[in-house]
């Protein structure tokens, strides 16, 4: 039998990360939290407690996030009545948009502020359905960032 040669390792620096997936509530809703560190390890026999200690860290901020008691995220409510009477437009015309129809903003609208950054942080390609519309981050350009909306389609 022949034996192998054990090549010393030596490691210089440790990487945890650690994230949580949560639905917010009876909708579609989700977001996503995550968190990373990295650290230069001086003594490699510490690397244990120094992954255990970082793991229960990130448990820490992960567990302080906005959860509630009963394990849903708090989002902030959005007035689908306020949400309406944005300066919605047309996408083919950009005219008003019918209170019911298709329609966008650019996010920096006044009063879309919290809309967009609700949706932002749902992640890339996610619709949020708020009231009887579903809304979207969209970008065209180079800094024309806007919300798509669109009436929910009936089952």
């Amino acid at each position: 039998m022949r034996r192998r040669k054990l090549v010393s390792m030596k490691v210089e620096k440790l990487t945890v990360g650690k994230g949580i997936t949560s639905r917010l509530g009876p909708e579609e809703l989700w977001t996503r939290e995550h968190y990373g560190i990295t650290v230069f390890i001086e003594d490699p026999s510490e690397l244990e407690v120094a992954k255990a200690n970082l793991t229960g860290l990130i448990d820490g901020w992960l567990s302080a996030s906005k959860r509630t008691a009963a394990g849903s995220i708090q989002i902030p409510q959005l007035d689908p009545d306020q949400l309406a009477r944005l300066p919605w437009k047309n996408y083919k015309t950009k005219e008003p948009s019918k209170p019911d129809g298709t329609g966008w903003i650019f996010c920096n609208t006044p009063g879309a502020e919290a809309l967009a950054d609700l949706i932002e942080k749902q992640g890339k390609n996610v619709r949020v359905q708020i009231g009887q519309h579903t809304f979207e981050v969209r970008f065209s350009g180079a800094e024309k960032q806007f919300i798509g909306r669109a009436p929910v389609k009936k089952q």
